[in-house]
């Protein structure tokens, strides 16, 4: 093996060891179990069941009137958008959409399709740093 074909090699190894070995791909998942406080808060995790799953462990934390089906999304760019409602029953949801519109479009006809009216916008939460507003 001349040096020529071994360069490649070389080069790899060399910036392998300076650099590091890359650091393979992990996905992200968002989530938020919304409550009537408003008071729910974004969580991360690896998987979308893991972070479903934080996402009402953290509700819990803060409030007792926590929806058991969070919201999730991998697109750390999505909104949430957080609606309350109080007919036929008090009840909770997020929904996740690409921005703020999409967003309520999605929680309005989660609601919809239950039966629910009087119905109440609280809040938006980015997905990729958890921020209100």
């Amino acid at each position: 093996m001349s040096a020529k074909t071994m360069l490649p090699a070389i080069l790899t190894a060399l910036a392998l060891s300076v650099f590091g070995a890359p650091a393979s791909a992990q996905e992200r998942w968002a989530a938020i179990a919304a409550n009537h406080e408003d008071t729910a808060t974004v969580v991360w995790a690896t998987t979308k069941d893991q972070a479903k799953k934080l996402a009402v462990l953290a509700c819990k934390q803060v409030s007792s009137t926590c929806t058991e089906k969070p919201a999730s999304t991998n697109g750390m760019d999505n909104v949430f958008a957080i609606m309350c409602c109080t007919n036929p029953k008090k009840g909770c949801a997020a929904g996740v959409g690409a921005n703020r519109s999409a967003a309520l479009k999605e929680v309005k006809e989660l609601f919809s399709d239950e039966g629910y009216s009087k119905c109440t916008l609280k809040s938006y939460f980015k997905a990729g740093n958890g921020e209100k507003g």
